[in-house]
């Protein structure tokens, strides 16, 4: 009798659910998206060349436009689309470049406290390489931190690698 009332329920409320509108990323020819709906910021180029980065506040999927507070977009106008996500192996890598520097001094300095001579002459190298890994995972993680995603068309207006698209999944 319970889990009735909450079919019930929920079908009674799956029109008033507030993701049912999308703006789609997606690439050609492959099952991975990215969608974005309203209350998420993006970061986009119009065709003049200017970027610029505002929060959804609806997707008019008639006229295929993305609403703004300050205004709207056709989705056709937009060129370019920044993704901050940073990448998996770019945050992976560079936190195992941290974790190598900490390894490298941990063992640098296990080796000084039991040579003969302990911490009279530190040798460059535990210096050095753990300076570097750090300046390496450092550099990795600020260059790879967002990934843009160029919208290209070819002379019949087709999306030739990355399309953009509103969807509506609403239910009538």
């Amino acid at each position: 009798m319970r889990n009735t009332l909450l079919i019930l329920l929920f079908s009674l409320f799956a029109g008033a659910v507030f993701a049912q509108k999308y703006l789609q990323l997606e690439r050609l020819h492959s099952t991975k998206t990215r969608k974005y709906q309203p209350g998420d910021e993006i970061t986009f180029q119009l065709n003049n060349g200017l970027w610029y980065t505002r929060v959804i506040e609806d997707i008019s999927y008639e006229q295929q436009f993305v609403l703004f507070s300050n205004g709207h977009v056709a989705v056709d106008s937009i060129v370019a689309f920044r993704s901050y996500k940073s990448g998996r192996w770019s945050r992976a890598v560079g936190n195992q470049l941290f974790n190598f520097a900490v390894a490298w001094v941990l063992f640098s300095v296990i080796d000084q406290a039991v040579s003969d001579e302990p911490f009279q002459d530190i040798p460059k190298s535990a210096i050095v390489i753990p300076a570097s890994s750090v300046a390496t995972g450092i550099l990795i993680k600020k260059l790879f931190r967002h990934r843009t995603f160029r919208i290209k068309r070819n002379k019949d207006g087709e999306a030739t690698r990355w399309r953009l698209r509103t969807l509506n999944l609403s239910v009538k």
